[in-house]
């Protein structure tokens, strides 16, 4: 149990890390970001 939190953490600064990438750069990767928040409300509530 502890390991899947890990990685959904991991995962989740990851995605941070990328998102704000983006932001400074002014692109947008919006098939990621759907699929991003697509999958977010599985991660947060898996427990």
């Amino acid at each position: 149990m502890y390991q899947e939190t890990a990685k959904n953490g991991e995962f989740y600064q990851n995605c941070t890390q990328y998102f704000e990438f983006l932001r400074k750069k002014s692109i947008f990767d919006y098939d990621f970001e759907d699929e991003y928040y697509f999958t977010m409300p599985a991660i947060s509530n898996h427990q």
